[in-house]
């Protein structure tokens, strides 16, 4: 950068500077015209002129010819200063760049505003906000793919908890130490925002979550409070009232509707309330129109309508649910068609029966409540207790090396009301192999045939199958 307040100053510019002209040096067009020959000469990069002096077309076609770059500005002595201030200290030009990051980051409460103020502030830097199973929760997704180690910067975000919860990933285009520095500062500095406004999303969810739990209740009572029950706000003893509440709220209740229950397998340890407000979001993504109300074990909504109907709702759900981001694994549970709010009750009951169901699997799993018939009994019965009465019954039969494989045979033998063909094509074996594990299990100590031990030996067998751990 050269400032120039006389024209033979020009003659003296160093290659590939910005000739910056000072009012006195360019008194007139002619004057700008000769410094841009000059530039031109001593091949400058730029010439950078009073805005007081008009830019002639003349000008501009010499400007062209000569290839020069000109610009006007209203003062050229203060540009030249700042330029110089620029030139002679990065350092102070990155630290003000830091600065009003973090001021406009902090003013941002959404985690999608917080990365654009970064890729709008910060030159040739895209930075992305990607969680733990590469998801891409803000910024384009495009701006994901790997990097050259040099020009990428990682920096984790903790969640509310203080455990990892997502990843800045900034593509630099340069990556020199000091900017990849300065990049990973500002990045430092975006993590509190982004922390305090995932905590405020998931406050607002689980806020929301209980409103909607308190009205499902009062819904499915029929606006009858129960003694133990605190005092709800916003809903009232009467059954109008709380109907009322959840149309404003904007839940169908006209119209046929079917219940879907979700609930974690039996297997699974977790806090419902913990993983409420990311499974409510992971739900949302699937079904941006359907509420997903919390229960004591589980959470469920309903799906209304003509296109309600249990089997196809299965299968969309078996498949919405098989790429979703839900941490766990679900056992889902669908009711029978019913219409009204007196149908929704029934409806919901039903498919927490058939999510109890569901749930005693070792894998995710959708039961329809209208395939299982009696067995939805077997749901509210205590497995594990039974289970263990079992082991002392058929002592003889768990000692033995295949225990797992006889008691299925007996289970579905049983299942079958004694039919060895039907449970040898059910267990996919050949009927004499069927034949064989009975003998066995009648050196056991274990008659199938005793009629009054086939229903002691069922649930026997239904508590063990249903308990075995997964392999």
């Amino acid at each position: 950068m050269s400032l120039i307040s006389d024209l033979a100053q020009a003659r003296r510019c160093a290659p590939s500077t910005a000739l910056v002209v000072h009012p006195a040096a360019a008194p007139g067009v002619w004057a700008l015209e000769s410094a841009l020959r000059f530039a031109w000469e001593r091949n400058a990069s730029c010439v950078v002129a009073p805005s007081e002096i008009t830019i002639t077309d003349s000008t501009r076609q010499l400007a062209e010819r000569l290839r020069v770059p000109l610009f006007t500005v209203g003062d050229p002595a203060e540009l030249a200063l700042e330029l110089a201030a620029t030139i002679a200290d990065t350092e102070a030009v990155r630290c003000r760049l830091t600065a009003r990051c973090a001021v406009l980051l902090g003013e941002r409460h959404r985690p999608q505003d917080i990365v654009a103020v970064i890729n709008n502030e910060v030159p040739g830097v895209r930075v992305v906000l990607v969680a733990p199973d590469g998801h891409v929760l803000a910024g384009k997704a495009a701006d994901s793919r790997p990097a050259d180690d040099s020009r990428q910067v990682r920096v984790p975000v903790p969640g509310p908890d203080g455990r990892p919860w997502a990843e800045l990933v900034a593509h630099l285009s340069a990556g020199s130490p000091p900017w990849v520095q300065t990049v990973e500062t500002i990045l430092r500095v975006a993590r509190a925002p982004l922390t305090a406004a995932i905590a405020h999303a998931q406050l607002s969810v689980a806020h929301q979550a209980s409103k909607d739990r308190l009205l499902l209740e009062a819904l499915l009572r029929g606006g009858e409070p129960e003694p133990e029950d605190p005092p709800t706000p916003h809903i009232m003893a009467g059954p109008v009232n709380a109907e009322q509440i959840a149309r404003e709220t904007g839940w169908h209740l006209d119209g046929s509707h079917v219940a879907v229950s979700l609930r974690p397998l039996e297997r699974e340890t977790c806090e419902l309330d913990a993983i409420t407000p990311g499974l409510i979001a992971a739900w949302q993504e699937l079904f941006p129109h359907l509420p997903l109300i919390p229960r004591p074990r589980g959470w469920v909504t309903w799906f209304t309508g003509e296109t309600a109907e249990p089997a196809l709702l299965g299968d969309l759900i078996r498949r919405r649910l098989i790429g979703a981001r839900i941490p766990i694994p679900m056992a889902t549970g669908i009711g029978q068609p019913a219409t009204g709010i007196k149908g929704l009750r029934q409806s919901v009951a039903e498919a927490d029966l058939a999510a109890e169901v569901a749930s005693r699997g070792n894998e995710s799993s959708v039961e329809l409540y209208g395939e299982l018939g009696p067995r939805v009994v077997l749901a509210r019965l205590p497995l594990e207790e039974i289970a263990e009465a079992a082991l002392v019954l058929l002592a003889d039969l768990a000692a033995d090396p295949r225990t797992d494989v006889l008691v299925e045979t007996l289970g579905v033998l049983l299942d079958c009301a004694g039919s060895t063909g039907q449970a040898a094509s059910r267990l996919g074996v050949h009927r004499n192999t069927v034949l064989g594990r009975i003998e066995r299990i009648r050196a056991c100590g274990v008659d199938p045939d005793a009629p009054e031990q086939r229903l002691a030996l069922h649930v026997a067998c239904y508590a063990l199958r249903s308990t075995r751990p997964s392999k």
